[in-house]
């Protein structure tokens, strides 16, 4: 499809605005060589209801970060201003607290949540989000204001609303896929509130993520550990084929630049399996990583097809080189949390790691107090590219040995 069809209508109070999914810069090129330097962080306090972080999202215009916080609601993080440009950091440069440009105190648990794939600053229309949680439809909101623009309503057989367990854009932006307990609703962006047509599932729809190389191709991942691929066309899905091979229910899945494969993981499941679709009947290779609770651990493919990324519960990111090694060995594993990384994302565009920390501690049966050394509930940036050394730094460094 080329650049010049491929649009679709944002929601904005009535008005709807082209999306063309095409970008000026270019590709970050990520340097895992080097130790990764904090470059920013938030922190949540350990209150007893556990503010814990449910993952990170970078924006697709790459200028601000996304991410949900148990009992907190969603928040947007700006990117810091001296990070837009410039090929290296220097070592000493300090770590910048991070403050949201934008707070939604939504109430309850927030199941899912994705960016509109056209968001551009540039243009406001475009700048929104998707959030479902168990109290009530999908909502779509906007990233400027946090005002909420409109809902997405799925209805059961009784009439009742129901919340959606996963959602996300079409490739395109035009369609919004979101997974319930029985079916996938299919909603038209721009047509908000009950109108959807559904495709029937066995299992309660856990996971779903869109291809960007082969629009309207989907993947649904379900708690029975199974993996439906399917295809959308006039309207409707059809079935292509099914994948099984993970112990666990599916979590988190992400597909190749070129879509040919598909990485999947899941809960209580140490493997990463990359799944080839030309011939999906068997995994084409298993990473593994640390996942021992049902939480949702991430996965991130940057946008070059190089790079595999994934979170741990043991506080670990770990990064493969899935280029072209068949079956693939560590390439860098680093210890940047205490807790849980639940969430990584890579900027699109700036060689800039977002991971996000956290997770339900579980209270001491004796004393009914939990182990609050264990807590870290962050959002961190980590600088991934070139460094360079604070030539200051270095000077007094090397008076002090000489003086020694």
């Amino acid at each position: 499809m080329s650049e010049t069809t491929e649009t679709s209508e944002a929601v904005l109070e009535g008005s709807y605005v082209p999306y063309t999914n095409s970008s000026p810069f270019q590709y970050a090129s990520y340097n895992f060589e080097n130790t990764a330097l904090e470059l920013a962080r938030a922190q949540w306090p350990n209150y007893g209801d556990q503010h814990y972080l449910k993952g990170c999202k970078w924006s697709p215009d790459g200028t601000c970060l996304l991410t949900v916080v148990r009992g907190a609601g969603t928040h947007v993080m700006e990117l810091p201003s001296d990070l837009y440009s410039g090929e290296s950091i220097r070592t000493s440069r300090p770590i910048v607290p991070l403050q949201p440009a934008v707070s939604v105190p939504e109430s309850g648990l927030i199941y899912d949540y994705c960016w509109y794939p056209g968001m551009n600053s540039s243009n406001a229309a475009t700048c929104c989000w998707l959030s479902s949680g168990h109290s009530g439809p999908v909502h779509l909101w906007d990233a400027f204001s946090g005002d909420l623009r409109c809902t997405y309503r799925g209805y059961n057989n009784q009439d009742e609303i129901e919340p959606a367990i996963s959602c996300v854009f079409s490739a395109d932006g035009q369609s919004i896929f979101c997974g319930y307990k029985k079916n996938v609703k299919i909603f038209q962006t721009a047509r908000p509130g009950r109108d959807f047509t559904e495709y029937p599932v066995q299992h309660q729809v856990s996971c779903i993520v869109a291809s960007q190389a082969q629009p309207g191709v989907v993947a649904v991942g379900t708690w029975k550990n199974t993996i439906d691929l399917v295809s959308q066309s006039d309207g409707s899905f059809r079935h292509l084929c099914k994948l099984s091979g993970h112990k666990g229910g599916i979590t988190t899945m992400a597909f190749s630049l070129d879509g040919f494969r598909l990485y999947s993981g899941a809960r209580k499941d140490k493997e990463i399996i990359c799944w080839d679709l030309r011939v999906p009947g068997r995994p084409m290779f298993c990473v593994p990583r640390e996942v021992n609770t049902n939480q949702k651990i991430a996965i991130e493919i940057s946008l070059d097809g190089k790079w595999l990324v994934s979170g741990g519960t043991d506080g670990k990111v770990q990064v493969w080189d899935v280029s072209e090694q068949t079956y693939p060995t560590v390439h860098m594993q680093m210890s940047l949390h205490s807790d849980c990384c639940n969430g990584v994302s890579l900027h699109p565009f700036r060689p800039i790691l977002a991971t996000a920390s956290g997770q339900h501690h579980t209270l001491d049966p004796l004393h009914h107090t939990r182990n609050t050394s264990q807590y870290e509930n962050a959002l961190c940036m980590w600088w991934i590219g070139a460094q360079q050394e604070d030539p200051d730094l270095l000077t007094a460094i090397i008076k002090a040995a000489s003086n020694s």
